[in-house]
C-alpha cells in the first residue's frame, strides 16, 4: 500500500491558533438554529435525506438476505434527526439512537421525533454512558469534517461494532468548496486509507469520487441526477477487516 506519513492530531488550541473562526469555531452551538431548522425542511434537502434512505435501505435489506438482521443503529452528529425518521418509517423496529448537542435534541423533541436521543460533545471524544456496547450498523453523514479528531472518533466507531456490522459514512466531497480541518483527509482515496488504518474495509459505495468507483455500488437507486453526484457526497459502507 505504500506510506503513510502519520503526525500527531493537534489540540483544539493548536487548530485555533491555524483556522480562523471562519473555517472552524469549537463553540459552535448556533450550528442548530430556527433558521437552519428551516432550511433541513427545504425540498433539495428532503430529497437528499430520501436518497440516503434508500442506500441505508439496500445496506440494511442486503443484510438481511444475507443472513444478518440489523436491530440497532447509532447516528453520531445526527443534527435534529431528519433522516432518522425516513429510516424508521421504513423499519419501525429498529433500536435508534441519535447522538448531537443539546440545541439539536430540542428540535427532536419539537418535531415528536423518533429513536432515542443522547447529548454528547462529540468534538474530539465521547463517552459512551447510556449506549449499547455494540451496534449493527452506525452513520456518521456529514460528521468527520468537523470533529476535531476524526482519528479517535472512529476508533470508537470501531470499539462499538462488531463483525457483522455496517459503518455507513458520507462526507462532503471537497471539491465543493466546503472548509475543512484535515482538507487531505477527505479526498476519496485517502478516506479509504484512513477507515483502513482503523481496522476498516469498504465493501460498497455509491455517489462518486470524481472518477470510476472500483468498489460495488451500493444501491441501484438515484434520486440525485449523476451531475450533482458528481459534485456533492461520498457514500461508503464500511466492515471489519480482517487483521
Amino acid at each position: 500500500m505504500g506510506l503513510f506519513r502519520i503526525e500527531k492530531i493537534p489540540t483544539g488550541v493548536e487548530v485555533e491558533k491555524i483556522f480562523n473562526t471562519d473555517l472552524f469555531d469549537t463553540n459552535d452551538e448556533g450550528e442548530w438554529n430556527e433558521e437552519s431548522a428551516k432550511r433541513l425542511k427545504e425540498p433539495a434537502w428532503e430529497q437528499r435525506y430520501e436518497y440516503e434512505s434508500e442506500i441505508l435501505k439496500s445496506i440494511i435489506d442486503t443484510s438481511l438476505n444475507n443472513g444478518f438482521e440489523i436491530k440497532s443503529v447509532l447516528e453520531l452528529g445526527s443534527g435534529p434527526g431528519n433522516l432518522s425518521q425516513k429510516i424508521l418509517k421504513n423499519y419501525p423496529n429498529l433500536e435508534y439512537h441519535l447522538v448531537d448537542k443539546p440545541l439539536a435534541k430540542t428540535y427532536f423533541e419539537d418535531n415528536n421525533f423518533k429513536g432515542k436521543f443522547f447529548v454528547k460533545d462529540l468534538s474530539m471524544d465521547f463517552n459512551t454512558d447510556g449506549l449499547l456496547p455494540k451496534y449493527d450498523l452506525v452513520i456518521t453523514n456529514d460528521f468527520l469534517e468537523h470533529v476535531l479528531n476524526p482519528s479517535i472518533i472512529v476508533q470508537k466507531i470501531y470499539d462499538l461494532t462488531h463483525k457483522d456490522s455496517t459503518y455507513f459514512i458520507s462526507n462532503p466531497n471537497w471539491r465543493m468548496g466546503h472548509q475543512f480541518i484535515y482538507r487531505g483527509l477527505f479526498d476519496y482515496d485517502n478516506l479509504i486509507y484512513f477507515l483502513y488504518v482503523h481496522k476498516f474495509r469498504p465493501y460498497g459505495m455509491v455517489g462518486s469520487p470524481l472518477r470510476t468507483p472500483t468498489y460495488p455500488r451500493i444501491s441501484s437507486e438515484s434520486l440525485l441526477s449523476d451531475e450533482d453526484l458528481t459534485s456533492w457526497n461520498h457514500y461508503i459502507a464500511f466492515k471489519h477487516r480482517e487483521l
